[in-house]
């Protein structure tokens, strides 16, 4: 046949040649069927010839088809393993014979195909993975680092190590944290510093009027002393030790639960006519003019009377400590929702470096004895969410209060 027609045996051999290309990856096979479903026998030569089992099973197939002239896939059996078939009819495409147009392949060989690509991708994940560990663990080291350092930094704060400072470089992000915990360590070191600067000098005012009490009372017993000096002296080193455990006690309570504020509204005017009356006093034994400016208007703020008493008492009571001659207070409204309260007096002044701490509660200045009146009114203030601050002026100190007005 292939001798009679030299077109049939051209096909023939382009087609064995095309599929035995190196790039074909499932290497198929195939078979020629006349237009009789017969097999077209290949010529003599290294051509690939069918097997006998594949060759009927295909055919059997096709026949099952009804003479289908349209393209098919078809799978079948033999010898326990599984092919594809693609069944191309091309008898109306050729003049030669050729019937049906068969490529076949072994699915075995798609299957080891499917296998070593699954191989492949198992090998990408793993690699992948191992890539991915080794870059999370550089990571959390990278990023572990700093927060190692910082927890070795605020164990030793914790220690009541404050003066080391954190000197580390870190990203942006945790700059201000950084940041944040120095300005804490310096805050906590200068807290700290005060706090044993206030007790030696609070044990240094205890000691001098028991020493003082100490004398005398032993004066009294061995008779070398004015008893009613003596008893008289005691008695003022008595008051004036009571006086500052209670400003002990009382600085400590207003930290606590304990020290309940009994808040209602208050009636600014005749408050601050009432301090006026109280403080009259103190200031006139002093030799003090205490002057207070009247407000037009009624005014209301919700407070605790007793408390916020005490601490204005606290503020005209060092300003007359100080004053040459006057002190006044000059409350005034600002925008109907606050009012502002002036206390200032004619004496020397703050000193310009006492004048940041003068409101820390374990703070003693150059000139003044060991007091904690000042740091009760600051936190009995910041309670009735006002604020206090203290400058100076050309004719003495100025404090200023600024206290919520309550809206009608």
């Amino acid at each position: 046949m292939f001798r009679e027609n030299n077109d049939l045996f051209r096909f023939y051999f382009f087609l064995d040649r095309s599929l035995r290309e190196p790039l074909s990856i499932l290497n198929a096979d195939f078979i020629l069927l006349d237009n009789n479903m017969d097999i077209i026998t290949p010529p003599e030569g290294d051509f690939f010839k069918p097997s006998g089992e594949i060759a009927n099973e295909i055919i059997s197939k096709i026949k099952k088809l009804d003479g289908s002239k349209v393209q098919e896939y078809v799978y079948f059996n033999v010898n326990n393993t599984d092919y594809i078939s693609i069944v191309k009819p091309v008898s109306d495409k050729n003049s030669f014979g050729l019937g049906w147009l068969i490529i076949y392949s072994s699915l075995q060989k798609v299957n080891q195909l499917k296998l070593g690509i699954n191989m492949i991708l198992i090998v990408i994940v793993l690699l992948s993975a191992l890539i991915f560990a080794i870059f999370s663990s550089l990571a959390a080291k990278k990023i572990s680092a700093p927060f190692s350092s910082l927890n070795q930094h605020i164990r030793a704060i914790a220690e009541r190590n404050f003066g080391v400072k954190i000197e580390m470089p870190v990203d942006a992000e945790l700059q201000e944290l950084v940041n944040s915990i120095n300005i804490m360590s310096e805050k906590l070191e200068s807290y700290d510093k005060a706090q044993k600067t206030f007790f030696q000098n609070a044990s240094h005012e205890f000691r001098t009027p028991l020493m003082s009490i100490q004398s005398y009372a032993e004066g009294i017993k061995y008779d070398v002393v004015d008893k009613n000096t003596a008893a008289d002296i005691i008695i003022d080193e008595t008051k004036r030790m009571t006086h500052l455990v209670e400003d002990l006690l009382y600085l400590s309570r207003l930290d606590t639960i304990e020290e309940n504020y009994r808040f209602a509204d208050l009636d600014f005017k005749d408050f601050i006519n009432a301090c006026q009356e109280r403080m009259y006093g103190i200031a006139s034994k002093s030799g003090i003019n205490l002057e207070v400016e009247n407000i037009n208007e009624p005014v209301v703020v919700y407070a605790d009377e007793e408390k916020l008493f005490r601490a204005f008492a606290n503020i005209i009571g060092n300003c007359i400590r100080y004053a040459n001659n006057t002190v006044s207070i000059v409350p005034k409204i600002i925008d109907r929702s606050k009012i502002e309260i002036v206390i200032r007096d004619d004496g020397p002044g703050i000193d310009s470096n006492e004048l940041p701490n003068i409101f820390e509660r374990f703070y003693k200045g150059k000139k003044g004895n060991v007091g904690l009146g000042l740091a009760i009114s600051k936190n009995i203030i910041e309670r009735h969410n006002g604020k206090i601050t203290a400058r100076n002026s050309e004719s003495g100190a100025v404090f200023t209060i600024v206290l919520p007005v309550k809206q009608s």
